[in-house]
């Protein structure tokens, strides 16, 4: 693809030869496909809503390479004697538990009010597996389990020393993501990886002028859908540079990717890599004024995906079922291809495809994976 060529001819004039494994990476996104990445990592619960793989933790990187993944998003804090740890929000309550009896944490517990070695010692991650409630991880345990694994680490930090710590372990095979615009610059200066900057409420125009003073192999990322349409995410593009749609609710997510967004951060979207074949495939054609399901009783496991193809010229609507919950993509095609991906964790994934009176003979081919 063109934006791939220009990410491209950026990325070998600004970074060093270690940075072009991230573009190695990055042009295997298959075509139609944005490039994913494991928001949290490769995380996954149980149906009533406690973690099974915890979200921040190197079991969601290994089970991010279980399944393909490139790359990982993480977020790095401070504890009160500035040892650098891997946690999304601010305090521990959503995702660990107390060490010595597994139960829940009454009080707010903050990662920045604990020292190191009290908040490593008495809290676990959640997870319904005892074996994964282990304590905080490090941003140093997070790195050396992606270079283990060859997961790209893309950290959501302004942490400064979070880029010193990743240029040792991963050289400039790793992406540094943030609001900060100086701490973005701080990363560019320490490494030729790739810079995702969220620009805010700022124009295109004023997106790319940000993203020309950083310099190098750099893009913009937002979690404003609203914002990043065709037309922003184009004048980012013809400027050379990379746009990300960052954990967009449904159907905002595919918005994205059909407006041409170069990279998903998400906690659901997957899409087929390397040479793993499905081990059931079926397709339909949908007249107008028709539904079509999938099987409910395929035999998929515990870890599986759903990869979807669907022609459709005019209005449609793709809806995938997991567990209780729906997903529901009102469409309107030209007939060119539409790509979904997702991936599942104890349930059977269930996809539809309808029709409306008014529109236009349709078909559909679905994918089934076992991971």
């Amino acid at each position: 693809m063109k934006k791939l060529i220009v990410a491209g001819l950026i990325l070998l004039q600004a970074c060093s030869s270690s940075g072009n494994y991230v573009l190695d990476q990055f042009e295997k996104a298959a075509p139609g496909h944005a490039f994913a990445v494991a928001h949290r990592g490769c995380w996954f619960k149980e149906a009533d809503g406690e973690f099974y793989i915890p979200e921040n933790s190197t079991y969601g990187i290994e089970m991010a390479a279980r399944y393909g993944y490139v790359a990982v998003e993480m977020d790095v804090k401070y504890t009160l004697d500035r040892k650098m740890v891997v946690m999304h929000d601010r305090s521990i309550n959503r995702t660990m538990r107390n060490a010595a009896d597994y139960s829940k944490i009454d009080s707010p517990v903050y990662v920045d009010a604990m020292l190191f070695e009290d908040l490593r010692r008495d809290y676990v991650l959640e997870s319904s597996d005892p074996a994964m409630r282990t304590p905080i991880p490090t941003l140093e345990e997070m790195l050396r389990c992606c270079k283990k694994t060859g997961i790209v680490p893309m950290l959501h930090s302004n942490v400064l020393e979070s880029y010193s710590l990743a240029r040792k372990i991963l050289g400039d095979r790793w992406i540094a993501f943030d609001s900060n615009y100086s701490a973005m610059k701080v990363a560019r200066g320490k490494s030729g990886c790739l810079v995702l900057w969220d620009p805010g409420k700022k124009t295109a125009e004023e997106t790319v002028a940000g993203l020309q003073a950083l310099g190098g192999w750099c893009g913009m990322s937002t979690m404003r859908y609203e914002m990043l349409d065709s037309a922003y995410i184009s004048k980012v593009q013809e400027a050379g540079f990379l746009a990300q749609s960052s954990i967009f609710p449904t159907p905002h997510d595919q918005d994205a990717i059909r407006d041409g967004a170069d990279i998903v951060l998400s906690d659901f979207y997957w899409y087929q890599t390397g040479t793993r074949e499905p081990f059931e495939s079926m397709s339909a054609d949908v007249a107008p004024g028709k539904t079509w399901h999938s099987p409910s009783m395929l035999d998929v496991g515990d870890f599986s995906a759903v990869t979807i193809e669907a022609s459709i010229a005019g209005p449609a609507v793709i809806k995938v079922y997991e567990q209780d919950s729906i997903r529901t993509y009102p469409l309107y095609g030209d007939g060119s291809p539409v790509y979904m991906g997702f991936r599942f964790y104890k349930t059977v994934p269930r996809v539809e495809l309808s029709v409306p009176e008014d529109g236009v003979h349709s078909s559909i081919k679905v994918d089934y994976y076992r991971l």
